[in-house]
């Protein structure tokens, strides 16, 4: 095969291809527009049953009311309040006219009395609604209005006195505002629609040069004629192709503003209302995917004959590539080989941090435990004198109670015998606190109430304030504000800043804790001041360091800095100032805790 024939097939393919692609292309667009148009008329057909079967009932819930008919009773002494009646029906319903007809097909009554354009007085009797309606029936009938020169849709229902017909109820439905809203309600966005009527008129349509012409170019039968007594319906200027590239598709031609336009028409069947819904579908938008489906054509093409060319290419270097791959391949080794080798070091490396870290946290935990047992040591005084008095109590008491016995005073016995159990219960309450306050902690935050971890607090140093003197303030709020943390630790650090505060208050006049709790946003601090000397300017930026101390005889340094460790494990912050007045402040702040509720 020479190159010119190739070529030329490839040339014959290339244009086959673009013709079934474009067909394809034509066929989908259709088939997808043909779907859009349908999901358009479903939803412009339930805006037009909505909007017009709403008021189906109206009529004849007028036409039983009472107070109607005792008002045509009264006739015609009752025509003003009549209208009046039917005006304010007309205004709460949102219809557009309410009317009364007698037998005779006159209007008797009108919503529009009041207006330029009225009902009043006119002969209505060569409707087919109202014909129908005083042989007993009720009745529904579309048309262009006489008087208004509107089209509506008009419910009529006769109005029975005694078994009589004596008027007929009709409701009109004012049908501009379907086309006035329609793309709004439908989505008829690039779409137009129509609604014929049974002689394929079109008395519905949001082009308005299309309104009350003909598709079919007809004359009206007499019957029809009556619906448009003062218009005439002329010939609309149309016609139908089938699509190009798509022939099962018909398009018709329509003429907006004098300029055709090509739809494609879906039609349904509207039968409670007489209708014909046509959804007139623009294709415009959609044919950028005939040139979509050139380009990729074409692209295809074009990628066929550079792969041949790229193939070409591939074969020459093909050994080129082998051999550069197995020199990779010898290089990935070597560098796998390192990167082994490191990847062990690195492994080891995180094995003795982790030792580490894990040791330092034991460690760490030994000394918050240390610091408690230290605690525990310096309030020793003050716990012994705590628990001497009890049991001193309690040995009077007992001496008492068997002098009481052997004399048969058993009432009095009984007496110190209660005695005796409330200073027991008093002493389990003194060891109690103390032994929670020196057990270990499991090292597990959970949910703490600031305000009762504080009263603890206090319990612990309790005897010690009291032996110094020191007075508590406490300003706590109602609802205890709650935190995520250990609360054997945190308990801790308060412990370890009243003691401090205890110990630099020795001797004052007027010593004094005032305790805090403050919340802001998501956030609640403690603040503990005392009223002692303060901590010296030049210690503030040291008070936290390790080994650290301001005291002289004992003291390792180490409460703050583990304190400080503690709240910083709880994601919290502790700080320290001297207060305004005299002595130390310390502020513990911690996020407030999610409870969930």
């Amino acid at each position: 095969m020479n190159k010119q024939l190739r070529w030329f097939l490839l040339l014959c393919g290339y244009l086959l291809a673009v013709t079934l692609a474009l067909c394809a292309a034509q066929h989908w667009n259709y088939r997808q527009l043909t779907i859009k148009a349908e999901h358009q008329s479903d939803n412009l057909a339930a805006f037009i049953r909505y909007e017009i079967g709403r008021y189906a009932d109206l009529p004849q819930q007028i036409a039983e009311s009472a107070f109607l008919v005792s008002l045509l009773q009264d006739l015609p002494r009752s025509t003003d309040p009549l209208n009046q009646y039917l005006f304010q029906l007309q205004q709460s319903a949102d219809v557009a006219d309410l009317y009364l007809v007698n037998p005779a097909g006159i209007v008797i009554a009108s919503s529009n009395a009041d207006k330029k354009i009225n009902y009043l007085g006119k002969d209505f009797g060569f409707r087919p609604y109202i014909q129908n309606a005083l042989t007993g029936q009720s009745a529904q009938y579309y048309a262009l209005g006489h008087t208004s020169e509107r089209r509506g849709f008009y419910y009529s229902v006769p109005v029975l006195v005694q078994n009589q017909i004596v008027a007929v109820m009709v409701a009109k439905v004012d049908l501009e505002p379907i086309e006035q809203h329609q793309h709004q309600i439908a989505g008829l966005a690039d779409s137009h629609f129509m609604v014929t009527g049974q002689s394929d008129e079109v008395f519905l349509s949001d082009i308005q040069q299309w309104r009350l012409t003909s598709l079919t170019g007809k004359a009206l039968s007499p019957s029809e004629q009556q619906r448009y007594i003062t218009q005439d319906i002329e010939p609309m200027d149309y016609s139908v192709r089938s699509a190009v590239l798509a022939s099962a598709y018909r398009l018709w031609q329509l003429k907006i503003d004098n300029k055709t336009s090509s739809f494609l028409a879906y039609q349904r069947p509207l039968p409670e209302f007489g209708w014909t819904l046509t959804v007139l579908a623009s294709p415009a938008p959609h044919q950028s995917s005939l040139w979509w489906a050139f380009l990729l054509i074409s692209l295809f093409y074009s990628s066929a004959l550079l792969a041949l060319w790229v193939k070409r290419e591939r074969q020459k270097r093909h050994l080129q590539l082998v051999q550069h791959n197995q020199q990779l391949e010898q290089r990935v080794i070597a560098r796998t080989k390192d990167l082994a080798e490191t990847n062990r070091q690195l492994i080891r490396q995180i094995e003795r941090r982790e030792q580490t870290e894990t040791e330092l946290a034991q460690t760490e935990q030994q000394l918050v435990q240390t610091a408690k047992l230290a605690t525990i040591g310096a309030l020793s005084a003050s716990l012994n004198h705590e628990l001497n008095q009890p049991l001193t109590a309690l040995q009077s008491y007992a001496q008492t109670t068997e002098k009481l016995i052997d004399k048969g005073y058993l009432v009095d016995a009984k007496t110190n015998i209660q005695a005796m159990r409330q200073l027991m219960q008093r002493l389990s309450v003194i060891v109690a606190q103390f032994k929670d306050f020196s057990r270990k902690s499991s090292g597990k935050n959970q949910l703490v109430q600031v305000n009762k971890l504080i009263l603890d607090a206090l319990g612990i140093v309790k005897h010690q304030c009291q032996q110094q003197g020191v007075k508590i303030r406490l300003q706590l709020p109602d609802n205890s504000p709650m935190v995520l943390a250990d609360p054997i630790q945190l308990e801790q650090v308060l412990v370890n800043i009243l003691t401090n505060g205890v110990q630099a208050m020795a001797g004052a006049a007027d010593a004094s804790f005032h305790i805090a709790v403050k919340t802001q946003q998501q956030q609640v601090s403690i603040h503990i001041r005392d009223q002692g000397p303060g901590i010296e300017p030049h210690h503030l930026e040291r008070i936290f360091e390790a080994f650290f101390t301001t005291k002289q005889r004992d003291g390792l340094g180490l409460g703050l800095s583990i304190s400080q460790r503690i709240v910083q494990s709880f994601g919290g912050q502790l700080e320290v100032r001297n207060a305004s007045a005299a002595g130390a402040e310390f502020i513990i702040s911690l996020a407030i805790a999610n409870t969930g509720s």
